[in-house]
């Protein structure tokens, strides 16, 4: 399952955020596929792929004590457009 996740901390914690970041250890069963740092605000978007819910709340627990993530499936444009269009026609 694809998803974004919104980290938001605290600006106090800023310091923290980049060391843990730098220097963390890819989680078993979750695949980055992007990171982007919010220039103007304390957050940090990640898009990533896991395997399962475990894996999942591993990742995300890890980084509990720093900040608050917001998670969001997501999905592929084109995909989410053929998928809401096959839908449609069951209604």
């Amino acid at each position: 399952m694809l998803l974004m996740a919104i980290f938001s901390y605290s600006p106090e914690d800023r310091n923290l955020v980049i060391e843990r970041g730098m220097g963390s250890a890819k989680s078993a069963g979750v695949t980055i596929k992007g990171e982007w740092f919010d220039l103007s605000g304390h957050r940090v978007f990640r898009l990533f792929e896991a395997d399962d819910d475990a894996h999942l709340a591993a990742s995300i627990f890890s980084w509990s004590d720093l900040g608050v993530a917001e998670i969001i499936p997501v999905m592929e444009t084109e995909k989410a457009l053929k998928l809401l269009k096959k839908a449609g026609k069951k209604f």
